[in-house]
Formats: structure tokens, sequence, C-alpha cells
């Protein structure tokens, strides 16, 4: 992904503005924790730090998504009548996955004929001594 350098100097004066202006913010919520003006619960803590983080999470998502964007859309997908490279998932060729089907289907098969060996020894009944 290539970055416009203008956008990114425009951005980084902005933001570092912006943080700095929430991080003063939240800088002067902790004198109210040592000062005895106030009082508070436990709860009233966790309450206040839960929307806090809930705003920032909300936040750090949508940066998020821009990244999620660009990788969605550079994904191949496959389209009769063109010759493309499929796509590998979780890192597994096609290849490797049809090695694996393959193997599967021999197994189910040997899997199979143990049972209908097994049911006609099972079919023996009644044996005289």
């Amino acid at each position: 992904m290539e970055v416009n350098e203008e956008k990114r100097i425009k951005f980084m004066e902005n933001a570092g503005k912006r943080v700095n202006k929430v991080m003063h913010d939240i800088q002067i919520l902790e004198p109210m924790a040592r000062s005895s003006v106030y009082d508070f619960t436990k709860g009233d803590v966790e309450e206040m730090f839960l929307a806090m983080q809930e705003s920032l999470n909300t936040a750090k998502a949508e940066f998020e998504k821009k990244f999620e964007e660009k990788t969605k859309a550079e994904r191949r997908a496959f389209s009769f009548g063109t010759n493309t490279t499929p796509v590998v998932e979780n890192n597994v060729t096609p290849n490797v996955v049809q090695a694996q089907n393959d193997t599967v289907v021999q197994n189910i098969e040997t899997a199979e004929e143990t049972v209908a060996a097994n049911a006609n020894v099972g079919d023996i009944t009644d044996i005289e001594l």
C-alpha cells in the first residue's frame, strides 16, 4: 500500500494534536482520585473507564477498517475463462488439499471393506463342535 506523504504529514499533525488533547483530558482526571473533594465507588470508576475504553476500541476499529478493506480487495477470485492463480487459504495449496481429500477417500474405502469383511464373519452362527 502506497502512502501519500502530503496526506500523511497532515494526518500526523492533526492526530498528534488530538491525541495530546485526549491524553491531557485523561491526565486531569488523576487528581480527582486523590482529592478529598470527591467521593466515588469502585463501580463509578469501572463505569467511567469502561466508557473510555469502548470509545477507544470504536475509534481504533475505524482506523483498522482501512487495512481490512485493502486486504479483501487484494484477494483474487476464480472466474471461468481466465487463467488465475488459485487463492491459498490457511497456507495450504490446492494440490495439498486434493492430496488430503484423496487420502480421506482411500481411508473411507478401506474402512468400508473392513466393515464388509467383518459383517460376513458375523453372519456365521451356531457353530457346532
